[in-house]
């Protein structure tokens, strides 16, 4: 056997650098799963392992964490956070972040279409409204619905690494990180670049980005624009899976004297063929989104204290089509195709029964927060609040308005309803460390002025069992706001509830760590129990959903994880393992569910990767998952349903292979390569085997 192949760097000696600030970023690693040490802190750090030529030793260098409520280090932590950095995002067979994130053991990403179209990201057995979505620490969720929260106006290629905190975060960034959260971070401080991408793949599938950086005396400024196309996976079942995507980005860094200034802004446009993604009765449903974002910060540090002032504003513009447009054509006051009308039900003939028109949705959301930071011989303490504003303007949810608005860039859409609300969020943390015991501490309290006065609070503890194990245990309040389609929406086969309150859960959560040079390996256990759990359910004999509060839901789950990096001259150079188990159980009333009892019972996923010859190298994934839950069945030729069917259990095998040297890259990724059958969602087919090959050239200037 070649002793080349599994080479360990067993003789590397280890020492730390200084400390340092990260930027936007909540913590810097290589690893892949790292141990959050305090649930207050928004992201923590792991230890950042470079190879020093020169004298072959390992240096780590310990991250300031300076996004977070309470700045910590990596060797104060306890949680659990999922990183993905980006060695490994360029290596992975995949051109979207959705795709990048299904390969997180405890992340579900139930995809409605391909290639950044849409998709809902569940965490450990909670919904995709139960997780928040962050770009570089600024919320990013959609307040109409969850389905629109990785409406991102950034790339893949934008991206330097993502954050994934698994369990609550209602101490870390307010209300509605109810079961996680996940934070995209965009590209720090380098060198003056011009990168592009371009690629190629199945059914006319056209791609590429570009993206500058460059440093001016203090300032750093990078842009970046992206597009892509397809004609979507046609079968001969399987039509209306087209999209078009646009993504533009600009952000900005300055030192200036007495603080340190940060901007961002970006837009992404995306419309796209819908198949049946809310109803398998209505194949030729059409969506189009237009998302702006904005955010700027100004930060002032010393060695006593910091200050930091934050202002952020999100806008997404939706429009949905039941029946498309460019197929059923608007004529005086129908739409027709050909000589069918559009209807609900096919056959009947009434006035209510027409289609009369698409639903249109504009939401707005501003947010700004104050936080204060002391540093002092007791510990660390964090004071702050947030104030938001959400706003909708729709035809469909909402409460009459008097006087109805025109729909922006609409020639035919009306604004009839509206609904807003105010929110506060006070909160106050501190941390303190004595020897080889953590400990942490806080509370949030949360007004809006539509709901009740929520309390989150929670503690947690770590302790160094000896230098490569760490114990860690905790317990945390969340909650949830319904979503204005969770108060509002009313459709063919959906009712909404004005009447919802917000969900609330306790987790308890319990977990080892071991870490050395090579080797990193977590395991835990988590439960969570939630009350007035949110959800669309219905009795068995009707297919009409409604929106509820489930009295009780339980939560109990576990996860390993175990990854293993080999030395720069060996075949082998990393081999991960991850293993996580959920089971969601429902304490009472005999509704069927949509979401909560819909979750991923067993995920798996296997990582491998290797050199091939010189530069060329070799990175491939699989993925197996069993989902708990039923769907209703569809029948495309009968045009029936035919009663609830169970989610199969499946695994998915991708590989991308490529060959990288300073200045370009060329690779060619084949996905699900064994051409399996599966849904991630009801009725809605997913493609099967897909290639796709690509360039990226990077040039310094």
């Amino acid at each position: 056997m070649n002793k080349k192949f599994l080479k360990l760097n067993i003789k590397k000696t280890v020492k730390f650098k200084h400390w340092k600030n990260a930027g936007w970023s909540a913590f810097n690693s290589l690893g892949k799963h790292i141990i959050i040490s305090v649930l207050s802190f928004a992201y923590f750090t792991t230890s950042v392992f470079t190879l020093d030529a020169q004298t072959d030793t390992l240096q780590m260098q310990e991250v300031t964490i300076n996004s977070s409520r309470i700045p910590t280090l990596y060797s104060e932590s306890a949680r659990i956070i999922y990183t993905i950095e980006r060695k490994e995002i360029e290596e992975i067979p995949v051109s979207d972040l959705q795709d990048l994130l299904d390969y997180v053991s405890n992340i579900d990403i139930r995809q409605r279409g391909t290639e950044g179209v849409q998709a809902d990201v569940n965490i450990r057995g909670g919904n995709f409204d139960q997780t928040l979505i962050l770009l570089n620490g600024f919320k990013i969720s959609d307040v109409q619905t969850g389905h629109h929260s990785l409406n991102l106006p950034v790339n893949i290629d934008d991206i330097e690494r993502i954050e994934i905190l698994e369990g609550p975060g209602n101490r870390i960034f307010g209300i509605n990180a109810y079961s996680g959260a996940v934070n995209f971070i965009t590209r720090d401080k380098n060198e003056n670049r011009i990168k592009t991408n371009l690629f190629a793949g199945q059914n006319d599938l056209l791609g590429g980005n570009v993206n500058i950086s460059g440093t001016f005396k203090k300032s750093y400024n990078y842009f970046s624009v992206s597009y892509k196309q397809s004609n979507g996976y046609l079968t001969d079942s399987i039509n209306n899976t087209d999209f078009n995507i646009l993504n533009l980005f600009y952000q900005n860094e300055t030192d200036i004297k007495f603080a340190k200034l940060s901007l961002q802004a970006g837009y992404t446009d995306k419309s796209f063929g819908a198949n049946s993604f809310y109803s398998p009765k209505f194949p030729w449903q059409y969506e189009q989104t237009k998302t702006s974002f904005a955010a700027f910060k100004i930060k002032k540090r010393t060695k006593y204290y910091s200050v930091t002032n934050r202002i952020y504003f999100r806008r997404n513009q939706d429009r949905f089509e039941l029946f498309r447009e460019d197929k059923f054509k608007h004529t005086g006051n129908y739409f027709i195709y050909g000589t069918d009308t559009a209807k609900y039900i096919s056959g009947v003939y009434e006035d209510w029964n027409y289609y009369s028109g698409h639903n249109y949705h504009l939401t707005n959301f501003l947010g700004a927060e104050l936080k204060l930071n002391l540093f002092t011989k007791a510990g660390r303490t964090a004071f702050g609040a947030e104030y938001s504003y959400a706003e909708i303007k729709s035809n469909v949810l909402g409460e009459l308005i008097d006087t109805p608005e025109k729909v922006p860039g609409e020639s035919d859409g009306m604004f009839t309803k509206s609904k807003h609300r105010n929110n506060i969020n006070i909160y106050a943390e501190h941390f303190v460390r004595f020897n080889k015991l953590t400990m942490s501490g806080g509370a949030s309290i949360n007004i809006d002025d539509n709901f009740n006065r929520n309390f989150s609070g929670g503690t947690d503890l770590s302790y160094e069992l000896t230098k490569t194990f760490k114990y860690f245990v905790s317990a945390n309040q969340s909650a949830r706001l319904p979503t204005f389609t969770d108060l509002y929406y009313n459709g063919p086969v959906n009712t909404g509830n004005p009447d919802l309150v917000p969900e609330t859960a306790l987790t308890y959560e319990t977990g080892l760590k071991f870490g050395n040079k090579n080797i990193k390996a977590n395991i835990s256990l988590f439960r969570r129990n939630g009350k007035n759990i949110i959800d669309w359910v219905r009795l068995s004999d009707t297919l009409v959903w409604q929106a509820m509060n489930i009295t009780q839901l339980t939560a109990n789950g576990a996860e390993f994880a175990v990854s293993c990096n080999f030395s720069s001259g060996s075949y082998l150079q990393n081999i991960s393992f991850s293993y996580s188990y959920t089971d969601v159980v429902k304490q009472s009333n005999e509704y069927i569910s949509k979401y909560a009892l819909d979750y991923l019972k067993h995920k798996a996923v296997i990582s491998v990767s290797h050199k091939i010859y010189k530069n060329f190298s070799g990175n491939w994934k699989v993925k197996f998952e069993d989902r708990e839950g039923t769907y209703s069945a569809y029948d495309l030729n009968t045009k029936t349903y035919t009663g609830e069917e169970e989610y199969l259990p499946f695994a998915l095998t991708d590989v991308r292979i490529m060959q990288k040297n300073k200045k370009f890259e060329v690779y060619v990724d084949i996905t699900n390569i064994f051409n399996i059958e599966y849904n991630d969602f009801g009725n809605i087919a997913m493609p099967g085997r897909q290639f796709k090959a690509g360039i990226r050239i990077k040039l310094n200037y």
